[in-house]
């Protein structure tokens, strides 16, 4: 994947991003439990990963997430950074499309001359990124972040150092990697639709309820172009694409 320079950016756009930012407001404290409490299982119950609700090893027990769940968290800090650097080629309306044969409609109003959804996912990404160290420092007792040149790279390096502090110890990780993973799949989608993920429908499997009985899972299911399997982002279930869309579609 190419890689373009900052200043691709036209300086308008730079004030616009500053000024969001400014806008963003200093961080608002999360309304979550005091730090180290977990919620007691019940009865007979295993405790299960904050994120994907997995049933947790005997050795993640003391963790509000599982493993796969870290490095996966891990890895979309790492790659989030690129991912936006990327987004900034986009922000001139039309500029690299991928949309064949794309032509503007006769008569039409003409285009902003900045992408304001791209650079919305810009800043909301540097925002959202700083508001979250911002959080992590506080309730470490550090000083509030200061930031040397790329504000968004720098909280994500951050972030990403402090990840195994945070799945033992952050009671709003889950809230942390749900934000994490909705920022790298929509930069992902705007950089190669291709590969965006499509709404096919919802988790058909039968999952206990809070009070002991069974219910349908009902999560919203998406599929990435070419992938092999589907995988549930609420209960984990995974099915081979193929038979999802024959289960589905009975």
């Amino acid at each position: 994947m190419t890689r373009h320079t900052a200043s691709t950016i036209t300086d308008d756009a730079l004030d616009a991003l500053y000024a969001r930012l400014d806008a963003y407001g200093h961080h608002v404290a999360r309304d979550c439990p005091a730090p180290g409490r977990r919620p007691e299982p019940g009865p007979g119950e295993r405790p299960t990963c904050a994120i994907c609700r997995r049933t947790l090893w005997a050795d993640e027990q003391h963790r509000y997430a599982c493993r796969p769940c870290e490095q996966r968290l891990t890895e979309h800090l790492a790659q989030l950074p690129a991912l936006v650097l990327d987004l900034h080629r986009l922000l001139i309306p039309g500029a690299h499309t991928n949309v064949r044969g794309y032509r503007a409609r006769p008569g039409s109003e003409a285009a902003a001359p900045v992408n304001l959804h791209v650079l919305d996912v810009i800043t909301s990404a540097t925002a959202t990124l700083d508001s979250w160290l911002r959080d992590w420092h506080e309730r470490l007792s550090w000083d509030a972040p200061v930031y040397r040149n790329d504000p968004l790279a720098e909280a994500a390096t951050a972030l990403r150092a402090n990840v195994p502090w945070a799945v033992e110890e952050h009671p709003a990780v889950d809230e942390f990697a749900t934000e994490i993973a909705s920022l790298h799949r929509t930069a992902t989608g705007l950089l190669d639709p291709a590969q965006r993920a499509r709404r096919i429908g919802h988790c058909p499997v039968t999952v206990l309820d809070e009070h002991g009985g069974t219910r349908t899972c009902g999560a919203v299911l998406h599929y990435v172009p070419g992938a092999t399997t589907v995988t549930c982002r609420w209960c984990r279930a995974t099915w081979d694409a193929l038979d999802l869309s024959a289960t589905l579609a009975a």
